[in-house]
């Protein structure tokens, strides 16, 4: 699946779908199976959780969320080239401390969207390298973040994007639809 990078900044690092109609016909193969589900309005992959661009100094300066925002404004990301997407595994999984239940797909080429998320921080003037662990310094990003299981989230409980499971586990139940 051909990805693309939305036309504005809106706190996360993430992609978008050129085309969601596979997408569609896996939300709606879910809601068959789990009528309690919602279909997940807004179909992306998150690249980076929106806590960590802020952590972030970009080479001018700027707090990592604002040289973003400022790469987006201007158009800059348009001449990043956007990677095929692989789609996976369908699967349900739960946060029980939050109450969330999604579905989502996983996305098999991770390596790609890695190095999408990196290509768009150098892009805004940022050094992706205090994402990773190095002799001299720990990763900034959380355990979950960096073991972030690169996903669409497809429904949830609510309907609405920020109803989905952030950090989709291992072990989380698959589900038989194609």
């Amino acid at each position: 699946m051909q990805t693309l990078l939305p036309s504005k900044f809106t706190g996360i690092i993430q992609l978008a779908p050129a085309d969601e109609s596979e997408l569609l016909m896996l939300q709606e193969a879910i809601l068959e199976q789990n009528p309690q589900q919602q279909p997940n309005p807004k179909l992306h992959i998150t690249l980076l959780h929106q806590s960590f661009p802020k952590k972030l100094t970009s080479r001018e300066g700027l707090r990592g969320d604002k040289a973003l925002k400022a790469l987006f404004k201007s158009g800059g990301q348009m001449s990043i080239q956007t990677p095929e997407v692989y789609l996976g595994d369908v699967k349900i999984g739960e946060d029980v401390a939050k109450g969330r239940v999604s579905s989502y797909v996983e996305i098999e080429n991770s390596v790609a969207c890695l190095e999408i998320r990196d290509a768009i921080l150098e892009a805004a003037g940022i050094d992706p390298s205090p994402l990773y662990d190095t002799p001299e310094a720990p990763s900034i990003l959380t355990p979950e973040e960096k073991g972030r299981v690169f996903h669409i989230s497809l429904t949830n409980l609510e309907g609405n994007g920020g109803a989905s499971i952030a950090y989709p586990q291992a072990n989380d139940s698959s589900v038989v639809i194609r």
